[in-house]
């Protein structure tokens, strides 16, 4: 499943993107037609740089909107709200960016960079992985909407390829392939990705008012005894009444760490049987 999905999205983006950023013949030509593509100012910013006007700026538009989206969610993040917030019209924003999803990929390229001074490898892969993991992991706890934005064009952003790269330094001294090392990133950036959707789905929840902040799980308990889960799944009652879904502190059902542990040993034993060949 990861092969086919990472293949995917590189053939989309070297057929759809990347010969219109790399290989665009004239700049002006581009500008004409006004604001350029996220992707490609994201990879040709000298090229596109537009100066502020009346105040207004590319970094006040994405700053407001990231600002937008941790409040109240992705999904209230629109051309308009984000001109209403710095005081200016709808159409002033486009001299800046094109389209919502351009704003989009930008807002998640700013926030998803690898935080300054990240040295990678560090004291062996296993600490290395770990460091690598928790620090997406952190980003996605401050920005649980990350993960909302299309993978497709994310896919090829600055920020993407530097986490990757930052990955496959972890894993150098392995005795694993290539193509082993890229699909054990795409497992954990799998895994971080899945905690965030959990968490912002926890989010949504408490703003809707479905349950108070930090009671989720307990929640989704209680759920399960008023729907008399015993009379068709026996073993998800035995785990309710265990305690599975007993409150603890904070809406995460399992600590972050666990998780990580298990995917990190893992990686160990397949680290350990491709040495041994």
């Amino acid at each position: 499943m990861y092969y086919v999905h990472a293949k995917y999205i590189w053939y989309t983006l070297l057929v759809k993107y990347f010969p219109s950023i790399l290989f665009a013949a004239n700049v002006e030509d581009d500008m004409s037609d006004g604001p350029p593509s996220g992707l490609e100012r994201l990879w040709r910013r000298e090229d596109f740089d537009r100066k502020p006007r009346l105040g207004l700026s590319l970094e006040r538009v994405v700053a407001s909107a990231i600002e937008l989206a941790d409040g109240e969610g992705l999904g209230a993040v629109s051309m308009k709200r984000v001109a209403e917030r710095l005081g200016f019209t709808t159409m002033s924003l486009y001299r800046y960016v094109a389209s919502k999803d351009d704003l989009l990929l930008l807002m998640h390229d700013s926030c998803w960079q690898p935080p300054p001074g990240l040295d990678i490898p560090l004291d062996g892969w296993r600490s290395s992985l770990e460091r690598w993991t928790r620090e997406q992991h952190a980003i996605m706890q401050c920005h649980p909407w990350l993960e909302q934005v299309r993978h497709i064009e994310r896919a090829g952003t600055p920020s993407q390829l530097a986490w990757m790269d930052l990955g496959l330094r972890a894993l150098a001294g392995t005795p694993l392939t290539e193509h082993q090392k890229t699909a054990i990133l795409l497992v954990l950036s799998g895994y971080v990705s899945s905690q965030a959707l959990q968490a912002g789905a926890v989010a949504d929840g408490a703003r809707q008012g479905l349950f108070q902040a930090g009671d989720s799980t307990a929640a989704f308990g209680q759920l399960l005894r008023e729907l008399a889960v015993d009379e068709r799944f026996p073993a998800l009652y035995h785990a309710v009444e265990g305690g599975a879904f007993a409150p603890s502190d904070g809406d995460a059902f399992t600590d972050f760490g666990f998780g990580l542990d298990l995917l990190l040993d893992g990686i160990d034993r397949l680290i350990a049987r491709q040495a041994e060949r």
